[in-house]
């Protein structure tokens, strides 16, 4: 068919954050990628430095600008925009279109919203989140005969007891437009309700309050469903959280497919599911909530999500359907019947519902290990900055994959509990925090009963059988050393290399050996859609252990590069974008491409961008097995992964080991402080300067000390800086340190002289290294890749680089913390606590500051 639609505008997801990683960015780089192969310009508004969209679109075809009415407005008036879409960004991406519908601008450029119905656009979430669209949405729901929480809105205390003896307890009661946080309180009758009413009503900037039926300890379903112009529907994924609703979805673990459903409610929440699409006019993607009473069977509609988010990218991951590339046709009015997919999938894809023949687990990473001064127990509220996942035939091996993928160890060992006493693991039981998982493996090691268990936490009998049966593979290993069958039992049960050197007290040699004789090794299954029903190539793959393998070496000159994995606070999101970067870089230069990578949320394991992938554990027994299979002729490795850089290096004649992004611990620091830097391209025969860059605390006394500096500025421009000298000084501090790749020299200001002294010599940090892809037009990861490769062209890259002292035009790139999400305060604004950043460019470095608040 024909597509009317030229030019679309995409509004981003802005800055990562807590529940906000770059899952948006990857399903909207896909539709990027669709739209350009059928000859559809895509524009992007966002300021996140770290998103892969801004590294790979064309500079003129991006805005990097604060995500606002007016600054969309500009863009659609100058750039003749057919169609908008909000359905890779966060709430403010969709409150902009909503302001610009109400206000007639889409309709006076003729501007269509994609995505999303432009005659039910205000439904969702509200311009202002009020009561009145709310109540719209609900009422339209009803009408339909969807089951959903009504919510009952008190303006007084006189309402109030008009309505109390309608109201079946336990109710839920928040402030309407909270003057400070989303406050919840769950009262079991009337006497609590009315100590605590005044408080509550306080809370409210307008004085009302909401009631409805509480649901906390119900089941948490999600199914995620598309439907086409046509009206036709389909699901994609049923997902189910492990706890209960109370708790927030991105802090609980989350199976895929469901796990304890029985088929007729299985099929009533489908049926749901495309009544809310059909009743909405949702023409896309739709991710919906379900509260299920496993009691009575009783479920209502929680929250309706018309838009990629973290779960929507788990079921692509769990069932490798194209989910975002068949969006990306639906939305600009293709017809799943006329979607023409990579020939990679099967010409039936968009049109066959997936079926899984494994199962897939995401486990949530908190950020508590470092700010250990925030409320670590789980709530209503997110407080995960991160997410792995696991990938196995079963529950319980996708379990411990999962579960391994989430920990820090680099040896693979899991934590102990055993040294809690018992009250204390009873409160930890009843008060949840981010270490639930393995304080559940703890009460179900120590007898606790699976019903028990159930009625404390309110979660499902089926995950503590899961439990007791992966702790009866552990009893059988620990009791069995050196033992084939206790080894082959403990592969199938997820467990990794690490865990039987330590149950065993082995090198992780012999366990390979031992491995290598056993009749079943290490096979891997791809994640295809259809489940072998359809011949296909997804090139995504799990590990088992059976009789036959989906896989086979790729090539005979490939790369292989290790993914962060789970993300934490610090680089976080950019070091996923830099290992994209790198795969997309790699692919240029003629190398088949693998990944081996375990976030759901994460760009580098978009399909598209490399050849092959493995969803494992970031760990040593998984990494050996795959070079074993692949061998590839290069190894890539994140530099603050040392074990593994340790153990690798002993294997390098097979192949080249680059560790890359590089180890920080790698720098040469005289004193802690920084007023300013030199980066500079540093290869075996040049040292070729490429920007100066200031740095700035965002405290409110300016501080020098290094970690604390973290806004970031291209050029210096702050005072004139003798350029020759400190070109001269970095050039002598790489000589005499001999560090390559891209290398930073940073220097402090002497106050009673007036000059220059050397702080320090470092690798350029990850985040430092996409911001200067942006500021200076040229991808230095695509440098490094042709330098570690050996392609480099030094003489090309030197016409390249614009004068280092240019005043042209400045950028700042902010960090940003997620301390307000965490609900913490007065916490000194440091680099490690880093969940995301924002980009901002000006003619002068103040031009530049006020643009981060436009």
């Amino acid at each position: 068919m024909n597509c009317e639609i030229k030019n679309i505008l995409i509004i981003g997801g802005g800055p990562s954050d807590v529940g906000h990683e770059n899952e948006q960015d990857a399903a909207a780089f896909q539709a990027f990628s669709m739209w350009k192969n059928i000859g559809i310009k895509t524009f992007i508004i966002d300021n996140n430095p770290y998103s892969l969209l801004l590294q790979e679109v064309p500079a003129s075809d991006v805005f990097v600008k604060n995500i606002n009415t007016q600054n969309v407005e500009e863009i659609i008036k100058t750039k003749k925009i057919d169609a908008i879409t909000s359905i890779y960004g966060k709430k403010e991406a969709l409150k902009v279109i909503q302001r610009l519908n109400k206000n007639g601008i889409l309709k006076n450029y003729n501007v269509k919203i994609i995505g999303l119905n432009e005659n039910n656009i205000s439904l969702f979430g509200g311009i202002k989140d009020n009561v009145d669209n709310n109540t719209v949405l609900a009422n339209r729901l009803l009408e339909n005969d969807i089951p959903i929480l009504a919510s009952n809105i008190i303006n007084d205390f006189d309402e109030l007891r008009s309505n109390i003896e309608k109201i079946k307890f336990p109710v839920s009661v928040k402030p309407v437009n909270p003057i400070k946080g989303q406050y919840r309180n769950v009262f079991q009758n009337v006497e609590d309700l009315n100590a605590q009413i005044n408080d509550i009503f306080q809370q409210s900037k307008v004085n009302k309050i909401s009631l409805e039926k509480e649901v906390g300890t119900y089941k948490e379903i999600g199914m995620v469903a598309i439907r086409d112009k046509a009206g036709t529907k389909m699901i994609i994924s049923s997902l189910e959280d492990m706890n209960p609703v109370k708790v927030n979805s991105t802090d609980s673990v989350v199976f895929a497919p469901a796990q304890t459903l029985n088929d007729i409610m299985l099929q009533q929440l489908r049926a749901t599911t495309f009544k809310v699409m059909d009743c909405l006019g949702i023409k896309g993607i739709c991710h919906i909530q379900f509260a299920i009473n496993s009691k009575t069977d009783e479920y209502y509609v929680l929250k309706i999500n018309p838009f990629f988010n973290q779960e929507t990218s788990i079921a692509a991951k769990a069932t490798g359907y194209p989910l975002a590339m068949i969006v990306a046709s639906i939305i600009i009015n293709y017809s799943l019947t006329e979607i023409k997919l990579p020939p990679k999938f099967n010409k039936l894809t968009p049109i066959l519902q997936p079926i899984n023949d494994h199962i897939t687990v995401k486990t949530p990473i908190w950020p508590f290990d470092y700010l250990d001064m925030a409320d670590s127990h789980l709530g209503p509220h997110a407080k995960a900055t991160g997410a792995a996942i696991g990938v196995g035939r079963s529950a319980e091996a996708a379990f411990m994959n999962a579960l391994r993928s989430s920990q820090p160890s680099p040896k693979d060992v899991l934590p102990s509990y055993n040294y809690l006493s018992e009250d204390d693991l009873i409160e930890q039981l009843l008060h949840p925090t981010d270490q639930q998982l393995l304080i559940l493996y703890e009460a179900v090691n120590r007898g606790y009963s699976t019903n028990d268990l159930s009625e404390i936490t309110k979660i499902d009998e089926f995950f503590f059988v899961i439990m007791k049966n992966i702790l009866k593979i552990v009893k059988f290993v620990k009791d069995n050393p050196l033992d084939p069958k206790a080894l082959l039992a403990g592969d199938r049960y997820g467990f990794g290399n690490g865990m039987f050197c330590h149950y065993w007290n082995v090198s992780n040699q012999t366990v390979v050996y031992l491995q290598e004789n056993l009749n079943n090794k290490k096979t891997y299954k791809m994640i295809e859609p259809t489940a072998g029903e359809f011949i296909e190539n997804t090139d995504s793959f799990y590990g088992s252990y059976e009789s036959e393998s989906d896989s086979n070496q790729l090539s005979n000159n490939s790369a292989l590069v290790i993914g962060k994995g789970r993300n934490h606070l610090g680089p976080n999101t950019a070091a996923d974008t830099y290992t994209a970067e790198m795969l997309i870089q790699l692919h240029k230069l003629g190398y088949k491409t693998i990944i081996l990578n375990n976030n759901p949320n994460s760009v580098s394991l978009i399909p598209i961008i490399s050849d092959k992938q493995y969803i494992e554990p970031v760990q040593l027994g998984e990494i050996l097995n795959i070079i074993k299979l692949e061998k590839p002729s290069y190894v890539f490795l994140p530099g603050n992964r040392h074990y593994l850089i340790r153990e690798l290096s002993k294997l390098k004649d097979n192949f080249t080991l680059i560790v890359l992004p590089p180890d920080q611990k790698n720098g040469i620091w005289n004193v802690p402080k920084a007023d300013f830097a030199i980066d500079l391209l540093v290869s075996r025969n040049e040292i070729i300067p490429i920007s100066t860059v200031g740095f700035k605390s965002q405290e409110d006394i300016d501080d020098d000390e290094v970690d604390k500096q973290t806004d970031y500025y291209i050029p210096f421009g702050k005072d004139a800086l003798d350029i020759k000298k400190i070109e001269k000084m970095a050039k002598n501090e790489v000589q005499e340190h001999q560090l390559t790749g891209l290398i930073q020299v940073l220097f402090h200001t002497n106050h009673h002289t007036g000059g220059y002294a050397v702080s320090g010599i470092t690798p350029l940090r990850i985040t430092e290294t996409i911001f200067l892809n942006e500021v200076t037009g040229i991808n230095w990861i695509k440098i490094l890749m042709q330098m570690y490769t050996e392609h480099f062209n030094p003489s090309f890259l030197k016409k390249l680089i614009p004068s280092i002292d240019s005043t042209s035009r400045f950028a700042i790139m902010q960090i940003i913390f997620p301390f307000k999400s965490l609900g913490i305060s007065n916490i000194p604004k440091k680099r490690d606590f880093e969940i995301g950043a924002k980009l901002s460019f000006g003619k002068s470095i103040s031009d530049s500051q006020k643009n981060l608040l436009k």
